[in-house]
Formats: structure tokens, sequence, C-alpha cells
């Protein structure tokens, strides 16, 4: 009983280190553009569409025989043709991530070790991701251990940064609304939101029991919402008008070099563990679904990220409005599709998937929306 219990607040941090990333810092500065009662009705719809499309893969991942990627899923279910163009999709979004968890994870430690230890923000950049990249070596046992560890230190991190940030609320801060940028929120809590790549790790942690992979998605999720809800609230209500986009910056002002160091250590932690666990879900689907050899797969993901910021991409907000609002819109149409068609023609296992049709159809309506709007926004 215990090591099954084990096993679930494992698999519950592993999800829950993959969706905070950088994400987290935007928060505030689009809830202050818009409002602080509209970017909590974005975070609500978002985080409720988005356990929708998790809850579809966790389906076909409990009830489907055998050890599978996301694009082993898309295979069995669409077709060949399908898995590969989800392994596109899927690699690309997930190189745009872990491109811009290069870009700000090195300005995190910039942040805390610039002053003392002198260099620049680039140096620290290359540092972050050769560390990070080295990690991913490790494989699968070392790196969930090593993920539980870094879950923990970053919610205590957190919880220090919004207790000692306390005293200065202002509530003032939580009351205006702009309804010329009722949209802003969407696509930063979208991409906020996004950890589709950490389910096969998930199942892969509860082995015997994944059919409590569903459970460990709706407690992953609830502490995640509750989290940036809270993150969100306090930065806002201290910062107001003097938000910035990272969020950091503007609450060290506010509060003083503590909060600056602290917070700039929360944001290396989230940024890292995402890193390492997106990373790792890429090898794996490399190995298990292309036959590629460990190494060989390593080599591939983390060298993609760092050709393409050696050539210069390194615009932050770009990366991330990219990779979150269009390839994760088109990957989450493609999965909805996906259980669609396991419901409609998968004889040994329709009848355990529970996910009615009227769900999943606003679900895919929404990633389309996101998708045409960034689009005429580009």
């Amino acid at each position: 009983m215990a090591k099954e219990r084990s096993a679930f607040f494992r698999s519950v941090q592993a999800l829950i280190g993959v969706v905070i990333g950088v994400g987290i810092f935007g928060l505030p500065y689009v809830f202050s553009q818009s409002g602080f009662a509209i970017g909590v009705g974005h975070l609500v719809f978002i985080a409720v569409i988005n356990a929708v499309v998790l809850f579809s893969v966790a389906d076909l991942l409990i009830h489907t025989p055998g050890h599978h990627r996301l694009t082993g899923l898309l295979e069995r279910y669409l077709g060949p043709i399908w898995k590969h163009v989800g392994t596109l999709i899927l690699f690309a979004s997930s190189w745009g991530a872990m491109l811009a968890y290069i870009i700000i994870g090195g300005q995190f430690l910039d942040s805390l070790c610039g002053s003392w230890l002198g260099g620049n923000e680039l140096m620290y950049q290359i540092i972050f991701y050769l560390f990070s990249s080295i990690i991913l070596i490790g494989g699968f046992g070392f790196i969930s251990r090593f993920e539980s560890i870094f879950s923990s230190v970053l919610l205590i991190a957190i919880c220090v940064l919004l207790i000692g940030a306390s005293p200065e609320i202002e509530t003032s801060a939580l009351t205006t609304v702009d309804w010329s940028n009722w949209f802003l929120p969407f696509g930063v809590v979208l991409f906020a939101f996004g950890g589709l790549s950490a389910l096969p790790e998930m199942a892969q942690i509860l082995g015997k029991e994944k059919h409590r992979l569903k459970y460990s998605v709706v407690v992953g999720l609830f502490i995640v919402a509750v989290i940036y809800l809270a993150f969100a609230t306090v930065v806002l209500s201290v910062t107001g008008t003097h938000t910035t986009e990272e969020s950091m910056i503007g609450l060290g002002r506010a509060l003083g070099p503590w909060a600056l160091i602290i917070g700039s250590f929360v944001g290396l932690i989230s940024v890292a563990t995402s890193f390492i666990m997106i990373g790792l879900s890429m090898i794996n689907t490399l190995v298990y679904d292309y036959r590629l050899s460990y190494l060989a797969s390593w080599a591939l993901v983390i060298g993609t990220p760092g050709l393409l910021f050696l050539i210069g991409a390194r615009d932050f907000i770009d990366v991330i409005g990219f990779s979150g609002s269009l390839l994760g819109g088109i990957l989450g149409i493609l999965i909805i599709a996906m259980y669609w068609h396991a419901k409609k023609h998968a004889v040994s296992i329709r009848r355990f998937l529970r996910i009615p049709r009227w769900v999943l159809v606003p679900c895919a309506l929404l990633y389309f929306a996101g998708i045409i709007l960034t689009i005429l926004n580009a």
C-alpha cells in the first residue's frame, strides 16, 4: 500500500513538474491587462478544457494494452500517416517549449548568479542548456527521482514567496477590468496548462496501478490551478499596474532583492523540471515508437533546440506564442479526433471511453479558434 501511494504521488508530481513552467510567470501580467476577473475566467475555463484533453489521453493509455507514447496511440487509432504527422507536430511544439526554457532558464540563472559570479545572460543560457541536457542522459529511473525532489522544492519556494509578499497586498488591483483586452489571457493560460507529454511517464510511474492515472490528472491539475490562482492573485495585488511580463522583476522592485532571488529560484526550478520531463518524453517516443537508440534519441532531442538557439531564435514571447497557440492547438484537435475515432471504432475498449462527444466538440472548437486568431495576429 505504501508503495502504491508513493507511485501515485510521484505521478502527480510528474504532472505538476511538466505543467508548471514559464507560463506561470506570464499570468500576472495578462491578468493585469485584462482585469483579474476576466483572467480568472480564462484560468477556470481552460483548466476544464485541458482536463478533458488529458482525460482523453489517459483513458486510451489505461485501456490500450502495452506501453505507448502519444504517437503510438495516434498510429493505433488513426493510422500510420497520422502517427508521423502527430510526431512532427509534437516534436515541433516540444522543441519550441524547450527553446523557450533555455531562453528564460538562463535569465533566471543570470539573476541568481550573475552579480557574484560575473558573466552575461548568454553564458548562463548555455550553462542551463548543457546542465539540463546532461541530466537527460541519466534515463527514466534517475530522472523520476530527480523530478520528485524538484517538484517538492518548487512548491515550497512558491509558498515562501507568496507568504512573504502577502503583507504588501493591495486588493484594489483586483477590481479593474479592461474589456478591450478580454482575450489577451487566452494564449498565455493555454500555454501554462500544457502537460500532455507527462502522461506516458505518469502511466509508467504507476505501473500496475495505471488505472489510477485519471485520478492523478485530477489531483495534479487541481494543485496546478490553485498555485496559478494564488500566484497571479498575490503578484498582481502587490505590483498592480507595474506588473512586468515575467512578473519576477516587478515583484522584486516592489518587495526588494529577496523576492527577486526567490522568484528567480522558483523560475529556474520550474523551467528545469519542464525541460527535463519534456525531453524525456521525446526521447522515449523515439526509442519506443521509432526504435532509435537512447543516445541517438537524446542527441536529436537536445540538439535541435540548441541549434535554434545558437542561430538566433531567442525571442521568448515569439517562441511560446507559436509553439503554444498554433502547434499546441493542432495537437489538441488531433488528440480529440483520435479519441472520437476510438469511441466509434475500437470494439475492445469502446465501452470504457466515457467522455461524451458533446464535450469533445467544444474543446476542438476552442483549439481551432486559437489557431485562427494566432494566424490572424501573426
